[in-house]
């Protein structure tokens, strides 16, 4: 039987800025991670099926066919508990607002709805399963694992075309909702971050994805012992080719060369 997971307590949120195809962009302030959000919805836009029918000169249907219908893209919804301008403009591109000191207090919108770039979106669940823990151990091997035992649903989407909901303030507690359209992420391929274990146990070691992403899906989800990343202050920094360098390849090197399976740590 397959892992299975339920769909509760969402955990950790991590962001990452990416182009139109995918790519991880470098740059100080292209990655975040955050807990303080609501929830994450995402619901698929579909291209309805056709029906194909032909009468002939009896007025009888001679031919019924039907085409297939097509999911064309998910609409992902984030609501956040709190109004973070790192999280908004991260999402959408508009221009942040900083204080004397340099840091992010606002932003200011923008006419234009940003759709050449985009984000990436990781999404970690902390529900507990029933295959959380193994059978009973029947060598020593075990004990030298590290980790609390405990797996986590993870999800993986691109985003682009990110706007605000309505924005009502008044005397109860109110929170905001972007929303946006997801995009596939071919050139993310196996992504700059260890996401899972080369054995899928706590005990194994942490890898990228195992399978690269293609053009054909828009969303990636699978149950992982790898926990999830610690929240950063704001944005931060995203390496790519400064990490990802000499034979340590994010997509693969000359004559063949594998991409690394282990990614290099990112400094915040």
């Amino acid at each position: 039987m397959g892992a299975s997971f339920p769909l509760v307590k969402g955990k950790t949120l991590r962001l990452t800025k990416i182009n139109g195809c995918g790519m991880p962009i470098a740059g100080p302030r292209n990655r975040l991670v955050t807990n303080g959000y609501v929830s994450l919805g995402l619901t698929a836009v579909m291209r309805d099926a056709d029906d194909l029918t032909q009468t002939n000169a009896e007025g009888k249907e001679c031919v019924a066919d039907r085409t297939e219908p097509e999911r064309r893209w998910y609409t992902p919804a984030l609501e956040l508990c709190q109004v973070d301008p790192d999280v908004v403009t991260f999402l959408t591109g508009w221009e942040t607002i900083l204080d004397g000191s340099d840091e992010v207090v606002g932003f200011r919108d923008d006419k234009k709805i940003e759709s050449d770039y985009g984000v990436a979106m990781e999404l970690w669940t902390s529900g507990k399963s029933q295959d959380d823990c193994p059978e009973i151990p029947t060598a020593d091997a075990i004990l030298t694992a590290t980790g609390s035992g405990r797996k986590y649903g993870y999800f993986l989407f691109g985003g682009t075309e990110w706007v605000p909901g309505d924005i009502t303030i008044g005397s109860s507690v109110a929170t905001l909702t972007l929303t946006g359209r997801t995009i596939a992420l071919p050139h993310w391929g196996r992504g700059p971050y260890n996401v899972t274990t080369d054995d899928g146990t706590s005990g194994g070691d942490p890898v990228r994805l195992l399978d690269p992403t293609s053009k054909k899906e828009h969303l990636t989800v699978f149950r992982t012992p790898l926990a999830p990343p610690d929240p950063t202050d704001g944005a931060v920094a995203l390496a790519t080719s400064t990490i990802f360098s000499g034979t340590k390849y994010y997509y693969g090197g000359p004559a063949g060369a594998p991409p690394i399976d282990n990614a290099p740590a990112q400094v915040a």
